[in-house]
Formats: structure tokens, sequence, C-alpha cells
């Protein structure tokens, strides 16, 4: 699987139908550098292959709706073989769906608020855990 991932990064005509044309413009240790042709555009990528991750990421240089894409090779719980893709997209986009959508919007606090709250109760735990677990001074100090 490794295999053909490395491959469809280096030739993602053969994969991705919409990308139509892909150029490695530079080599580096840890990737390359890449333009590709989807439609009327052409983006610049940074590829990243990480093996003993069992992830590819595309990072977009260009002023795009996606900052990242990544894919990943993993295992589900009972062992078989998994392949996630993921996008991570701009606050520019994020901002005017939100500010389209109210079910979306009002989903984004309710996670912001989840958020903030695990955090503080975390701390709180942490920050108890510690004190109890203090060496004490045989002084009383």
């Amino acid at each position: 699987m490794w295999e053909a991932l490395l491959h469809k990064a280096e030739f993602p005509t053969g994969y991705v139908p919409a990308i139509t044309e892909c150029r490695i413009n530079e080599r580096y240790p840890d990737g390359f550098l890449r333009e590709i042709r989807r439609g009327d555009l052409t983006f610049l990528q940074r590829v990243t292959p990480q093996e003993s991750a069992g992830r590819i990421t595309y990072r977009h240089l260009d002023d795009t709706d996606i900052a990242e894409i990544r894919n990943e090779i993993g295992e589900d719980e009972e062992g078989r073989l998994t392949l996630t893709l993921s996008i991570t997209l701009t606050d520019r986009p994020a901002a005017a769906i939100l500010a389209q959508n109210t079910y979306l919007r009002e989903l984004d606090c309710d996670f912001h608020g989840t958020l903030d709250a695990m955090t503080e109760v975390l701390h709180r735990v942490m920050m108890r855990r510690e004190a109890t677990t203090a060496p004490h001074d045989p002084n009383g100090s």
C-alpha cells in the first residue's frame, strides 16, 4: 500500500480524476515540490512522505482554500488495513460557510465551548494531582 501511495504522489493523474497534469519541480531529502493542474487552475504543493507514520502530506503553497491534504495508512481495531484521506481548509472558506449557515455556526460554537470546558477541567485535575503527589516538607511548610 505504501508504494501505491508514493506512486500516487508522483503520478496522480492515474488516481485522481480531477488532476489532469503533474510535474515534479524539485526533490528534497524529505519529499518534493510538485505542480498539478486541476481544470483551468495550476497549484503548487510541497509533498512530504513519512513512511514510518504511514502518511503523505500535501501542503498547498498557493493562495487556495486548501491548506493541506493527507493520505494515511493505518489499521482498525481488528487489524484490517485502513486508508484515511483528510483535507484541512484555510480559514477563508470556513468563515464563509459559518457566516452563511446558522446550524454550522452554532455547532462550531458548541465545539469551541466544549474544547474550552474540557481544557479547564483537565487543567484543574492535573493541578490537583500535582498538589497531592508533591513531596511534603517534614517541618510542615
